[in-house]
């Protein structure tokens, strides 16, 4: 570790950041796949050689937008983060705005097709990402985001369940939940193995009545037994202040982009400063109701 004061990861980084849409066709599903890439630049404009890349999945009713206060902070610290869209769970959704379409979009959250179709939309994301260049990979995801990120590290739901995608590395999980699923939890998320970081808050509830309570959103880092697991949750903080789209108190999205940012530079750039700074220096910035668990 060095000497001398800790990084302030909740600060932007070196670089600026170049923004970039294009879309993805998925000709063998016939699937469009709009993204959004955020991608480090040195000042005088020169694009920086993507070596750490993240891929990100908005939660239902989202877009390749979402996630913007996470995404662009991470590539101001070199990380570049490409946004996916998935159609049929996307804003295109709830066009209409009506309770009855919130109700239909909560319904697909427990169809396995959506599940199924959001995977495949991953790994397709993946493989182009890959053709680009040699990077260390992560996966994230919001609400329904972070449902199908689970699907490529190890989740098993007894159907359309693959064994760990070995390209990532590493995840971080905004709004997760255990919904869904014929396995017992223990046995369900039992080989998810690689380093995940938790992010959740004591008001984050399900955006319908009836839906997923607050608590239940650390049942997966309760159940997986791996090393490397590290759960915060801030006191005050709902489902909006983790969409990443400027929801929130100030303080709660720099709590947020500190410790994703140096989870991300601690696992898939294996910088040891940032690794040791979510048990140094992250406990500093909370607050008192705020908790952080780490294994």
């Amino acid at each position: 570790m060095a000497d001398g004061p800790l990084t302030d990861y909740s600060q932007p980084g070196p670089f600026a950041v170049d923004i970039s849409n294009g879309e993805w066709q998925d000709t063998g599903c016939n699937r469009r796949l709009p993204w959004r890439r955020y991608q480090a630049q040195t000042f005088d404009g020169a694009p920086l050689a993507p070596a750490l890349r993240v891929l990100y999945s908005h939660g239902l009713g989202g877009s390749c937008a979402s996630g913007a206060d996470w995404l662009g902070h991470w590539a101001s610290w070199g990380i570049t983060a490409i946004a996916i869209q998935h159609p049929g769970t996307d804003e295109a959704a709830l066009a209409s705005g009506s309770p009855l379409a919130l109700r239909h979009l909560l319904r697909t959250a427990v169809d396995a097709t959506q599940l199924a179709n959001r995977q495949h939309d991953l790994l397709f994301a993946l493989e182009r990402i890959a053709e680009e260049a040699p990077a260390a990979l992560g996966i994230s995801g919001h609400s329904y985001g972070a449902v199908s990120a689970l699907r490529l590290i190890g989740e098993r739901r007894g159907r359309d369940d693959l064994p760990a995608d070995p390209q990532i590395k590493a995840a971080i999980l905004f709004s997760p939940s255990a919904r869904g699923g014929s396995l017992p939890l223990a046995e369900r998320f039992a080989r998810v193995a690689l380093p995940c970081l938790h992010l959740s808050g004591s008001r984050d509830n399900g955006i319908g009545p009836g839906d997923i309570k607050a608590a239940d959103r650390c049942l997966p880092f309760r159940h997986m037994p791996g090393p490397h697991q590290s759960l915060l949750v801030l006191d005050g903080a709902d489902h909006r202040s983790l969409a990443g789209q400027g929801h929130g108190s100030a303080l709660q999205r720099r709590r947020l982009q500190a410790a994703s940012t140096a989870f991300w530079l601690g696992h898939l750039a294996g910088d040891a400063d940032a690794a040791n700074w979510l048990n140094e220096g992250l406990p500093k910035m909370l607050a008192a109701g705020d908790r952080l668990v780490s294994r």
